[in-house]
């Protein structure tokens, strides 16, 4: 197996990257800028295209030169770039993913894996949401609330018409609120999580008036690559589209807490009760995993304790 990860450099891709690294298997990371920020330590055991998935001709060309076998498409613009530039938003994840799709037909590659968002749901409201919080299955109906989700639902629906018209194994995860090293620093109020972390590990100063006690479930990168991982693996699925979480509701109380084990003179202060921390719609939720269990395998291997406890220690060993 030779794997193409695009957006192979970002928080999600290194972290894929490195388990098959670890896996003794050698991937191809493509991505529009060159960024080893995560990645030093493995860069002399990946193969590293810098282009742009909006070029199709580089796309092919990658897939040639490595023989690329299966494809990893993790590469999109985020909310907030794609909210204030809609025509770009759409050139990156729409235009994006057919360019994908289109190489996997031209040169016969069996599947395509697609990391998608709960942002595909919109607002999750109703029993659905804190402090109930009944388990939200892939059948949830699908009502973007952003761009970015119009963005996902169109991509996967592109998805399923490949795998239907061409045969080309499609496999969307939905992924509930991530966390992990470098998503506060790309990706800023998008990582309420990693900013405890972070900020608990330098000493800083945050009072947060109220939130404390916020359900929703969030799944630590380590867990996202495995997904990705599985799902680029497994044998041909009974179904294709699923949800990756934890399966379980946890609170920023909790991650405070795990932090203050590592970081016991930290200087935040955190509020109680519940809090959209600064988001303007209800998105909070935990998801139903049994169908990525049933077809990929997946379990999650992190609970908050464990997740902060890698957290850290793999700034550590990067050095940031």
């Amino acid at each position: 197996m030779k794997l193409l990860i695009t957006g192979g450099m970002g928080v999600n891709g290194a972290v894929t990257a490195r388990l098959m690294v670890q896996d003794g298997l050698r991937p191809v990371l493509m991505d529009n800028r060159l960024d080893l920020t995560l990645m030093g330590d493995i860069k002399d055991q990946v193969d590293i295209v810098v282009g742009d998935i909006c070029d199709p001709a580089a796309l092919e060309k990658a897939v040639d030169d490595y023989k690329v076998t299966h494809i990893a498409h993790l590469a999109a613009l985020m909310p907030e770039p794609a909210e204030a530039d809609p025509r770009l938003g759409v050139k990156v994840g729409v235009d994006g993913t057919v360019n994908v799709l289109e190489v996997a037909r031209a040169k016969n590659i069996k599947r395509v894996v697609f990391t998608s968002s709960k942002a595909a749901y919109g607002e999750i409201l109703g029993e659905y949401a804190p402090p109930a919080c009944k388990p939200v299955r892939e059948d949830y109906p699908k009502r973007p609330a952003d761009l970015y989700g119009s963005i996902k639902v169109c991509c996967e629906e592109l998805g399923r018409y490949y795998r239907e018209t061409y045969g080309i194994e499609f496999i969307a995860l939905r992924f509930v609120s991530i966390y992990g090293p470098g998503k506060e620093a790309r990706h800023g109020p998008l990582s309420f999580y990693g900013q405890l972390i972070e900020r608990a590990r330098r000493g800083e100063q945050w009072a947060i008036p109220q939130g404390g006690d916020q359900l929703n479930d969030a799944v630590y990168v380590g867990d996202v690559g495995r997904s990705v991982y599985l799902a680029v693996t497994a044998p041909a699925p009974d179904e294709w589209t699923f949800n990756i979480g934890t399966g379980k509701a946890s609170t920023p109380r909790e991650f405070l807490n795990a932090a203050a084990k590592l970081f016991p003179d930290h200087l935040i202060e955190l509020g109680a009760g519940p809090s959209k921390l600064g988001r303007s719609k209800q998105s909070y939720c935990v998801f139903d995993i049994s169908a990525a269990k049933r077809n990929i395998g997946y379990e999650p291997a992190y609970d908050v304790e464990k997740g902060v406890r890698d957290y850290v220690a793999t700034l550590d060993r990067l050095g940031r």
